[in-house]
């Protein structure tokens, strides 16, 4: 199924939050998240996680992360990045629902780690069809059943 201009939006919107994500860049982020968003991300936390503010002060974290040490033979990981799977747009309205999987690649000095899990961001319009405003309103991460997320699961 060909996609149509509003979904490629959608799509490069959700890369613009996640290279955000990665780059530690919480301007861009905060200005593609709702500040009364809400996650559900099962690796962080059992419950609902309210607000942008808890995901700024998690930009700043994983920002310092990913700069790593100051020298460069400490450091554990060579590459990090991501690839969409399967994705697909759905508009109602003023709302826009994405669903895919997102798979994580790391290479690290003892081989490469994939990590994946589901998602589904629903984004609104605060704007207009002639000046769109598009933001990420609710966030869902699920994990995919591997032995490493079964674990976290059930212990």
């Amino acid at each position: 199924m060909e996609r149509t201009g509003k979904e490629d939006f959608i799509l490069q919107l959700v890369e613009k939050q996640l290279d955000s994500i990665w780059q530690g860049d919480g301007k861009t982020y905060a200005e593609t998240v709702a500040e009364d968003c809400s996650f559900f991300e099962w690796y962080i936390s059992p419950v609902r996680i309210d607000g942008l503010d808890f995901h700024l002060r998690e930009l700043k974290i994983h920002k310092k992360v990913l700069e790593g040490p100051a020298d460069p033979f400490e450091e554990k990981e060579h590459v990090f990045e991501h690839e969409i799977l399967q994705p697909r747009v759905q508009f109602y309205g003023k709302t826009a629902v994405a669903t895919f999987t997102l798979m994580i690649r790391a290479v690290l000095p003892e081989g490469v780690v994939h990590k994946s899990h589901n998602e589904t961001r629903v984004f609104y319009n605060f704007g207009s069809d002639e000046k769109p405003q598009w933001k990420l309103v609710h966030c869902h991460k699920s994990p995919v059943a591997t032995k490493d997320s079964l674990e976290v699961l059930r212990g």
